[in-house]
């Protein structure tokens, strides 16, 4: 396996790892925002996750092309 072969498995695992996170992200969060810590918590959260799961998915693109 070359490096370039090491490194799109390494990062399709952190991909697949990171979808999952938002799944539950986005199944314990509900639509209504509300002042609650944990609300804007679980929201910031699914914000960040959907920015490295994009950025994941360039860079496998990348790597592949």
């Amino acid at each position: 396996m070359t490096r370039k072969e090491k490194r799109i498995k390494v990062l399709k695992e952190k991909l697949s790892i990171f979808e999952s996170k938002l799944y539950k992200t986005w199944t314990d969060y509900t639509d209504e925002i509300t002042e609650s810590v944990s609300s804007k918590i679980n929201h910031q959260d699914s914000i960040m996750l959907s920015f490295a799961i994009e950025d994941l998915k360039e860079e496998i693109s990348k790597l592949e092309s």
